[in-house]
Protein backbone atom coordinates (compact mmCIF):
# COMPACT_ATOMS: atom_id res chain seq x y z
CA UNK A 1 0.00 0.00 0.00
CA UNK A 2 0.91 3.25 -0.74
CA UNK A 3 0.77 5.69 2.10
CA UNK A 4 1.70 9.70 1.74
CA UNK A 5 1.74 11.75 5.21
CA UNK A 6 0.32 14.90 4.63
CA UNK A 7 -0.15 18.29 7.12
CA UNK A 8 -1.20 21.99 6.58
CA UNK A 9 1.40 25.34 7.03
CA UNK A 10 0.81 25.14 11.04
CA UNK A 11 4.01 22.73 11.14
CA UNK A 12 7.02 23.71 10.56
CA UNK A 13 9.45 22.39 7.90
CA UNK A 14 11.33 22.90 5.57
CA UNK A 15 11.55 22.25 1.80
CA UNK A 16 14.44 20.02 2.29
CA UNK A 17 12.07 17.91 4.92
CA UNK A 18 9.15 18.22 2.36
CA UNK A 19 11.49 16.01 -0.16
CA UNK A 20 13.37 13.89 1.97
CA UNK A 21 10.35 12.33 3.58
CA UNK A 22 7.95 13.05 1.20
CA UNK A 23 5.37 15.19 2.90
CA UNK A 24 2.62 16.86 1.42
CA UNK A 25 1.44 20.67 2.76
CA UNK A 26 -1.86 22.45 2.50
CA UNK A 27 -0.65 26.22 2.16
CA UNK A 28 -2.47 27.88 4.90
CA UNK A 29 -3.95 31.43 4.61
CA UNK A 30 -3.49 35.14 6.07
CA UNK A 31 -5.68 38.31 5.18
CA UNK A 32 -4.13 41.83 5.53
CA UNK A 33 -6.39 44.54 4.64
CA UNK A 34 -9.12 42.33 3.10
CA UNK A 35 -6.02 40.71 0.62
CA UNK A 36 -5.31 37.25 1.13
CA UNK A 37 -2.08 35.90 1.25
CA UNK A 38 -0.82 31.92 1.24
CA UNK A 39 1.69 30.94 3.66
CA UNK A 40 5.02 30.25 2.48
CA UNK A 41 4.15 30.88 -1.29
CA UNK A 42 2.85 34.60 -1.06
CA UNK A 43 4.17 35.81 2.36
CA UNK A 44 6.74 34.87 4.41
CA UNK A 45 7.16 35.78 8.32
CA UNK A 46 9.36 39.25 7.59
CA UNK A 47 6.63 40.93 5.37
CA UNK A 48 3.89 39.63 7.88
CA UNK A 49 6.03 41.50 11.02
CA UNK A 50 6.49 44.32 8.87
CA UNK A 51 2.41 44.06 8.42
CA UNK A 52 1.30 43.87 11.65
CA UNK A 53 3.70 46.24 13.21
CA UNK A 54 2.15 49.01 10.64
CA UNK A 55 -0.76 47.70 12.38
CA UNK A 56 -2.70 46.44 9.07
CA UNK A 57 -5.51 44.41 9.62
CA UNK A 58 -5.35 40.82 10.16
CA UNK A 59 -7.01 37.50 10.28
CA UNK A 60 -7.22 34.22 8.91
CA UNK A 61 -9.74 31.90 7.77
CA UNK A 62 -11.08 28.57 6.73
CA UNK A 63 -9.96 27.29 3.53
CA UNK A 64 -13.19 26.43 1.40
CA UNK A 65 -13.93 22.93 1.26
CA UNK A 66 -13.96 22.84 -2.47
CA UNK A 67 -9.81 23.50 -2.01
CA UNK A 68 -9.59 20.95 0.45
CA UNK A 69 -11.38 18.27 -1.77
CA UNK A 70 -8.98 19.46 -4.82
CA UNK A 71 -5.92 18.78 -2.39
CA UNK A 72 -6.71 15.69 -1.75
CA UNK A 73 -8.23 14.20 -5.01
CA UNK A 74 -4.35 15.74 -6.80
CA UNK A 75 -2.54 13.58 -4.11
CA UNK A 76 -4.73 10.43 -5.11
CA UNK A 77 -4.14 10.77 -8.86
CA UNK A 78 -0.79 10.46 -7.95
CA UNK A 79 -1.03 6.84 -6.74
CA UNK A 80 -1.64 6.98 -3.52
CA UNK A 81 -3.86 4.70 -1.76
CA UNK A 82 -4.07 6.39 1.71
CA UNK A 83 -3.20 9.47 3.20
CA UNK A 84 -2.85 10.44 6.79
CA UNK A 85 -2.81 14.12 7.05
CA UNK A 86 -2.14 15.92 10.65
CA UNK A 87 -3.69 19.48 11.13
CA UNK A 88 -3.33 21.92 13.81
CA UNK A 89 -5.12 21.91 17.39
CA UNK A 90 -8.72 21.68 17.08
CA UNK A 91 -8.63 23.62 19.82
CA UNK A 92 -7.30 26.47 18.17
CA UNK A 93 -8.67 26.41 14.40
CA UNK A 94 -11.46 24.37 12.79
CA UNK A 95 -9.05 22.70 10.53
CA UNK A 96 -9.67 19.29 11.91
CA UNK A 97 -13.55 19.22 11.74
CA UNK A 98 -13.41 20.62 7.99
CA UNK A 99 -10.56 18.19 6.83
CA UNK A 100 -12.35 14.91 8.58
CA UNK A 101 -15.76 16.00 7.20
CA UNK A 102 -14.12 16.08 3.97
CA UNK A 103 -12.69 12.81 4.38
CA UNK A 104 -15.44 10.99 5.75
CA UNK A 105 -17.68 12.37 3.13
CA UNK A 106 -15.98 12.17 -0.35
CA UNK A 107 -12.78 10.06 0.46
CA UNK A 108 -14.53 7.05 1.77
CA UNK A 109 -11.71 6.67 4.91
CA UNK A 110 -8.85 6.72 2.44
CA UNK A 111 -7.90 9.97 4.19
CA UNK A 112 -7.21 9.35 7.88
CA UNK A 113 -7.23 13.19 9.39
CA UNK A 114 -5.38 13.36 12.79
CA UNK A 115 -5.54 16.04 15.10
CA UNK A 116 -2.57 17.04 16.22
CA UNK A 117 -3.25 18.78 19.72
CA UNK A 118 -0.04 20.63 18.83
CA UNK A 119 1.17 23.68 16.52
CA UNK A 120 4.78 23.89 14.66
CA UNK A 121 7.40 21.36 16.00
CA UNK A 122 5.27 19.68 17.87
CA UNK A 123 3.25 18.43 14.78
CA UNK A 124 6.57 18.02 13.24
CA UNK A 125 7.15 15.74 16.03
CA UNK A 126 4.28 13.48 15.31
CA UNK A 127 4.80 13.65 11.37
CA UNK A 128 8.65 12.13 12.12
CA UNK A 129 7.10 9.48 14.98
CA UNK A 130 4.61 8.36 11.23
CA UNK A 131 7.18 8.55 9.06
CA UNK A 132 9.33 6.40 11.21
CA UNK A 133 7.00 3.59 12.59
CA UNK A 134 5.51 3.52 8.58
CA UNK A 135 9.23 2.37 7.63
CA UNK A 136 8.70 -0.02 9.95
CA UNK A 137 5.53 -1.68 9.19
CA UNK A 138 3.27 -0.57 12.01
CA UNK A 139 -0.11 0.06 10.99
CA UNK A 140 -2.02 2.95 10.43
CA UNK A 141 -4.47 2.32 13.74
CA UNK A 142 -1.34 1.42 15.81
CA UNK A 143 0.75 5.00 14.70
CA UNK A 144 -2.15 6.78 15.39
CA UNK A 145 -2.83 5.12 18.88
CA UNK A 146 0.34 6.00 19.49
CA UNK A 147 0.04 9.41 18.71
CA UNK A 148 -2.64 9.73 21.22
CA UNK A 149 -0.55 8.97 24.04
CA UNK A 150 2.81 11.27 22.58
CA UNK A 151 0.46 14.12 22.31
CA UNK A 152 -0.29 13.99 26.11
CA UNK A 153 3.27 14.42 27.06
CA UNK A 154 4.48 17.82 25.90
CA UNK A 155 4.91 21.45 27.17
CA UNK A 156 4.37 24.81 25.22
CA UNK A 157 4.70 28.36 26.62
CA UNK A 158 5.23 31.67 24.37
CA UNK A 159 5.42 35.33 25.52
CA UNK A 160 4.31 37.70 23.20
CA UNK A 161 5.65 41.61 23.07
CA UNK A 162 2.47 42.93 23.93
CA UNK A 163 -1.48 42.98 24.05
CA UNK A 164 -1.87 44.26 21.15
CA UNK A 165 -2.36 41.32 18.45
CA UNK A 166 -4.20 39.13 21.04
CA UNK A 167 -6.50 42.53 21.04
CA UNK A 168 -7.60 42.74 17.63
CA UNK A 169 -7.83 39.55 17.04
CA UNK A 170 -10.72 39.38 19.97
CA UNK A 171 -8.49 37.16 22.51
CA UNK A 172 -8.87 39.94 24.86
CA UNK A 173 -10.28 43.22 25.67
CA UNK A 174 -9.35 46.32 24.71
CA UNK A 175 -9.41 47.51 28.20
CA UNK A 176 -7.30 44.49 29.23
CA UNK A 177 -4.80 45.05 26.52
CA UNK A 178 -4.72 48.71 27.67
CA UNK A 179 -4.03 48.39 30.88
CA UNK A 180 -1.24 45.62 30.45
CA UNK A 181 0.44 47.22 27.64
CA UNK A 182 0.60 50.52 30.03
CA UNK A 183 2.23 48.73 33.06
CA UNK A 184 4.42 46.78 30.67
CA UNK A 185 3.10 43.27 31.42
CA UNK A 186 3.47 40.45 28.78
CA UNK A 187 0.99 37.54 28.73
CA UNK A 188 2.29 33.90 29.24
CA UNK A 189 0.46 31.42 26.86
CA UNK A 190 0.50 27.88 27.36
CA UNK A 191 -1.05 25.11 25.65
CA UNK A 192 -3.06 22.88 27.61
CA UNK A 193 -4.92 20.16 25.98
CA UNK A 194 -4.71 21.18 22.64
CA UNK A 195 -5.88 25.13 23.89
CA UNK A 196 -3.76 28.49 24.30
CA UNK A 197 -4.43 29.44 27.71
CA UNK A 198 -3.23 32.63 29.65
CA UNK A 199 -0.73 31.12 32.32
CA UNK A 200 0.24 34.64 34.10
CA UNK A 201 1.26 37.66 33.05
CA UNK A 202 5.21 39.06 33.45
CA UNK A 203 7.16 41.69 33.10
CA UNK A 204 10.43 40.51 32.03
CA UNK A 205 10.53 37.87 29.97
CA UNK A 206 14.09 36.87 30.06
CA UNK A 207 13.78 36.26 33.61
CA UNK A 208 10.65 33.83 33.24
CA UNK A 209 12.32 31.85 29.95
CA UNK A 210 15.45 31.39 32.47
CA UNK A 211 13.30 29.74 34.85
CA UNK A 212 10.92 27.87 33.28
CA UNK A 213 14.05 25.84 30.77
CA UNK A 214 15.63 24.80 34.58
CA UNK A 215 11.95 24.03 36.01
CA UNK A 216 11.91 21.83 32.17
CA UNK A 217 15.42 20.80 32.47
CA UNK A 218 14.22 18.75 35.60
CA UNK A 219 10.87 17.60 34.69
CA UNK A 220 12.06 16.70 31.09
CA UNK A 221 15.42 15.12 30.74
CA UNK A 222 17.38 15.80 27.58
CA UNK A 223 18.16 12.11 26.93
CA UNK A 224 14.05 11.76 26.45
CA UNK A 225 12.67 15.01 24.74
CA UNK A 226 13.25 17.69 22.02
CA UNK A 227 13.40 20.87 23.30
CA UNK A 228 12.73 23.74 20.92
CA UNK A 229 13.43 27.82 21.45
CA UNK A 230 10.82 29.27 18.63
CA UNK A 231 10.39 33.15 17.83
CA UNK A 232 8.48 35.66 15.71
CA UNK A 233 10.23 38.75 15.08
CA UNK A 234 11.35 38.64 18.58
CA UNK A 235 13.64 41.54 20.19
CA UNK A 236 17.59 40.08 19.11
CA UNK A 237 18.56 40.75 22.95
CA UNK A 238 15.78 39.00 24.83
CA UNK A 239 16.01 36.02 22.05
CA UNK A 240 19.96 35.66 22.57
CA UNK A 241 19.47 35.26 25.92
CA UNK A 242 17.06 33.01 26.35
CA UNK A 243 19.72 31.19 23.70
CA UNK A 244 22.30 31.36 25.98
CA UNK A 245 20.28 29.90 29.17
CA UNK A 246 18.76 27.25 27.24
CA UNK A 247 22.79 25.93 26.26
CA UNK A 248 24.12 26.87 29.72
CA UNK A 249 21.17 24.71 31.53
CA UNK A 250 20.44 22.36 28.82
CA UNK A 251 23.84 21.99 26.75
CA UNK A 252 24.59 23.53 23.51
CA UNK A 253 23.25 20.30 20.91
CA UNK A 254 20.06 19.44 23.46
CA UNK A 255 17.97 22.03 21.78
CA UNK A 256 16.50 23.19 18.43
CA UNK A 257 15.78 27.03 17.38
CA UNK A 258 13.29 27.37 14.97
CA UNK A 259 10.30 29.70 13.88
CA UNK A 260 6.60 29.84 14.61
CA UNK A 261 3.92 29.03 11.99
CA UNK A 262 2.34 32.24 10.27
CA UNK A 263 -1.31 31.88 11.13
CA UNK A 264 0.23 31.51 14.89
CA UNK A 265 2.12 34.80 14.12
CA UNK A 266 -1.20 36.27 13.09
CA UNK A 267 -2.71 35.94 16.62
CA UNK A 268 -0.20 36.05 19.13
CA UNK A 269 2.05 38.95 16.65
CA UNK A 270 5.49 40.09 16.58
CA UNK A 271 8.13 40.22 19.29
CA UNK A 272 6.93 36.50 20.38
CA UNK A 273 8.97 33.91 21.65
CA UNK A 274 8.34 30.42 22.79
CA UNK A 275 9.62 27.02 24.48
CA UNK A 276 7.99 24.04 23.56
CA UNK A 277 9.21 20.45 24.64
CA UNK A 278 8.09 17.33 22.60
CA UNK A 279 9.07 13.49 23.15
CA UNK A 280 11.64 12.42 21.05
CA UNK A 281 10.89 10.03 18.24
CA UNK A 282 11.51 6.77 19.42
CA UNK A 283 14.38 7.71 21.61
CA UNK A 284 16.18 9.73 18.41
CA UNK A 285 16.18 13.17 18.13
CA UNK A 286 14.27 15.18 15.51
CA UNK A 287 18.36 16.46 14.09
CA UNK A 288 19.13 12.57 13.64
CA UNK A 289 16.34 12.34 10.75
Amino acid sequence: MKILISTDTSCIINQEGLDRFNISVFPLNVIIDGQEYLDGITINQDELAKAMRENKKIKTSTPPMGEVIEYFEKLFNQGYDQIIHFTISSQLSSMYDLFNNVSNNYFEGKVKVVDSYGLSSLMLSHILYTYDELNKGTSIEDIVNNIEERKKDNSVVFIPENLTALKNGGRISPAIAMIGNTLGLKPVISLKEGKLEKESMTRNSKKFFQDKIKEYSQKYKVDDYDYYIVSFDGKENVLNFVLECAKEILGENNFHQGILPINVCAHCGPGTIGLLVTPKINSKSISEF
